[in-house]
């Protein structure tokens, strides 16, 4: 394996009490996933792109995933980097907090208008790419519905769940 589905924000402070129903753009790139080279090659950006798995109204599978975000250039993920891929759009990047901002080697924006990972049913992220020799590759983690508002949810095994936090 090369890529990780790695941590995830699916459910930022305030997503399910926009007043008018129409989210903030300050709320849409702090919908976020970060994927993580855990491999030993450096992946091509225009090889990944990140899905999720869609729902019925009583969230039963439709066996159907949404493609909300594609790489493109010639830079590369290389081994021990993450990429960031925020929900909303470039131009509100000066809108992360810092906790959204974080630490990360890259940064995409997904450039949408709603929000695309769901809390109601849980969710499962996929993460696929394509390596030298030219195979689809993929990796997911899923996370239960519901997560906790504004929590970051990092990889346990296959599952994303709430990371702990420390007091000081």
């Amino acid at each position: 394996m090369s890529l990780q589905v790695y941590m995830a924000k699916p459910n930022p402070a305030g997503k399910d009490k926009t007043g008018a129903g129409v989210p903030k753009p300050e709320q849409l790139v702090a919908e976020w996933v970060d994927v993580k080279n855990v491999g030993s090659e450096s992946i091509r950006f225009s090889t990944i792109a990140l899905h999720h798995t869609l729902y019925g109204a009583r969230c039963e599978s439709t066996d159907k995933t949404e493609c909300y975000w594609q790489g493109n250039g010639d830079e590369t993920l290389k081994p021990g980097e993450v990429l960031r891929v925020h929900t909303g759009k470039r131009e509100h990047r000066d809108l992360l907090s810092g906790e959204d901002d974080g630490n990360v080697s890259w940064r995409a924006f997904a450039g949408r208008g709603n929000f695309v990972l769901n809390n109601r049913c849980g969710d499962r992220i996929y993460v696929t790419w394509r390596n030298h020799a030219g195979p689809q590759l993929q990796d997911d983690a899923s996370y239960d519905p519901n997560p906790p508002e504004g929590a970051i949810l990092k990889r346990a095994g296959n599952k994303l769940v709430p990371a702990p936090v420390y007091a000081w």
